[in-house]
């Protein structure tokens, strides 16, 4: 014990005079600043950033509602639960070998210093530092917080232990592969390895309740109340167990007196690992294994044209002959190949889902977000630059692909996609059923002004409710005037809010869903979720029933629960739908299922 203490006070002055401390110190502060300020002009930023996307022009994002204490301390656990724990990766990663080759640590264990004696202190003024720097950022974060935003946060405190923690959980991981590497870059390249690994073990959904690195993620539902601490103590459990087996195997391998030989330790680790896994892997459903049954492969869509984009075809392995196959089409803005909104990624869960089905996907990045920059300088763009172009490409390519079953390529549109589908169908998509996925028939504006009234009515300050009705009114009274010009005067006009891109909802409102469909005649699934606040089950959804009622080749399919991504939903209102976006879940399994067997069906 005595060894252990004076090792330590070493160990502490040795991080002062390394500059560890300072550097852990200013760095935590940092992030403890960083993380209230980046929540606080964070939407100011999304509105600058957005003014590049043409089909984003003159809209208003306010409904995006004022930054709160959540978005703060969401940002926190963002910043410090990725840059902070490679930060103290980094840092602690050559806890060994730094001694080993000055030749420091040689010359005091030749004086009898034990060698557990040596890794305990280390490890331990290693987690003196890392408490430290937490606790100094965690405090900064909570000042700034409660200065800037009213308000609280459930399970705060509880949260922060599930950080910490797996920052203990890393550093004894550190201390273990510094021993058996014993050089600084080796080991922060294992530990970065065995990170990996957990997070691909956290896809299994029954490793992801007992899996150290869950506990990044369940910080975040803490704070929404979607998770309980008691949902979170399997996890904590295992932490604390791997932090405990670590430390004693970073000890045992240290001492090269013990009988027991570092391969023999390394091998049962890795055995003990195996044996876990494919205990748990027994519980694991089958279309979670993607890349078991799922064949990915990188495709261009528009490829030798200046409009080039970036796109996946998922496509079902060892399939049998020739199969269907899905355009994904997003919805408004510059949306990602998996449409991805914090970390929500409905796109990828439906092609994932459908390929382990039997059924091809492809998904690409949007035109707006790849050419965003050259889109916002073009004169009378309309969705069929932003959207339909593409969207026909990509059917053009499944045709031409002798694995697809050319007959049987359908689209699924989500929100404006959803709107958009049946015109892409009818202006040369020639698809063989039409999914629409949370869509409307209305007019883009129209679905924008009830938003608009749901976040003033949603709003308590006066004054902001004012602003925000001022700019609606401005917009909607230009709006009117743009939509009584001709074809060539909206093409060859420039106004003072919409700028160019009045011709775009010329276009949007000359051309409504309503004509399409009744030109459609191919089979159609209309999925709506029934606690969207964006587009509205009694509006939208009833309007759909009114145009295709009368046919036969129509399916309608409502789903209690789900929010406008298909997710989760906890029935909030539009003022506070991005905090519940925020959430991170899955497309809910019943509407994939749906999916693919009508797909089957049809």
């Amino acid at each position: 014990m005595r060894n252990y203490i004076v090792f330590l006070k070493k160990e502490m002055l040795e991080s002062a005079k390394t500059y560890k401390l300072l550097i852990m110190g200013i760095v935590f502060l940092f992030f403890g600043m960083l993380s209230p300020l980046t929540a606080r002009f964070m939407p100011e930023i999304l509105k600058l950033a957005m003014e590049t996307d043409p089909s984003m022009a003159g809209m208003d994002f306010r409904f995006m509602n004022e930054p709160t204490a959540f978005d703060s301390w969401t940002q926190f656990y963002s910043n410090v639960g990725q840059m902070g724990l490679i930060v103290l990766v980094i840092i602690f990663s050559g806890m060994i070998s730094s001694e080993l080759s000055r030749g420091t640590l040689t010359i005091m264990l030749s004086k009898g210093l034990s060698r557990s004696a040596v890794i305990l202190s280390k490890f331990t003024s290693a987690l003196i530092v890392w408490t430290g720097s937490f606790a100094l950022s965690a405090l900064t974060a909570w000042g700034y917080t409660a200065y800037m935003f009213e308000g609280s946060v459930p399970n705060l405190f509880f949260a922060m232990l599930c950080i910490w923690l797996f920052g203990v959980f890393l550093l004894a991981l550190t201390a273990f592969t510094a021993v058996l590497t014993k050089k600084g870059y080796v080991c922060m390249l294992s530990v970065g390895v065995v990170v990996i690994i957990l997070n691909v073990l956290n896809i299994i959904p029954a490793a992801t309740k007992y899996n150290p690195v869950s506990l990044l993620g369940t910080s975040v539902m803490l704070l929404n109340d979607t998770v309980t601490p008691r949902g979170v103590f399997p996890a904590l459990v295992v932490t604390l167990i791997g932090i405990a087996a670590f430390t004693l195997l970073a000890a045992i391998c240290f001492d090269k007196r013990k009988a027991v030989k570092k391969k023999v330790l390394l091998a049962s680790a890795v055995a003990v690992c195996m044996f876990v896994t494919i205990f748990i892997g027994e519980e694991m459903p089958r279309q979670i294994s993607v890349g078991r049954y799922v064949v990915s492969e990188n495709i261009i869509i528009g490829e030798g044209t200046q409009w080039e984009l970036h796109g996946i075809l998922t496509f079902p392995r060892n399939a049998e002959g020739s199969v269907p196959a899905v355009v994904l089409v997003h919805g408004s803005g510059a949306q990602d190949m998996d449409e991805t909104l914090f970390d929500n990624k409905p796109f990828r869960d439906i092609a994932e889902h459908l390929s382990q089905n039997g059924i091809a996907v492809v998904r690409y990045n949007k035109r707006s977000l790849t050419h965003g920059t050259r889109m916002s300088e073009l004169n009378n763009l309309t969705v069929w630059e932003e959207t339909i172009e593409d969207a026909i490409s990509a059917a053009e390519m499944l045709r031409a692909d002798p694995r697809i079953d050319e007959d049987r390529v359908y689209i699924l549109g989500h929100s404006l996609g959803g709107m958009l589908a049946p015109r892409i169908h009818v202006m040369g998509g020639d698809f063989a059923g039409i999914i629409i996925f949370a869509g409307s028939p209305r007019f883009l504006f129209d679905i924008s002004r009830e938003q608009v009234m749901a976040l003033v009515n949603a709003t308590e300050d006066a004054d902001e409710r004012a602003s925000i009705l001022q700019s609606h009114y401005q917009l909607a009274d230009e709006l009117e005037i743009i939509l009584s010009l001709s074809d060539e005067e909206a093409r060859n006009s420039y106004f003072r809010h919409w700028g160019n891109m009045g011709y775009y909802w010329w276009d949007l409102y000359n051309h409504p869903a309503a004509l399409y469909i009744e030109q459609s005649t191919v089979p159609f699934l209309v999925m709506h979720p029934d606690d969207d606040v964006q587009v509205l089950t009694d509006v939208d959804f009833a309007m759909y029933r009114e145009l295709l009622g009368g046919r036969t080749n129509v399916t309608f399919k409502l789903y209690p629960g789900l929010n406008h991504l298909f997710m989760p939903s906890k029935g909030r209102d539009i003022s506070e739908i991005m905090n519940e976006y925020r959430i991170r879940a899955n497309v809910d399994q019943q509407v994939l299922r749906d999916i693919a067997e009508w797909i089957s069906d049809n």
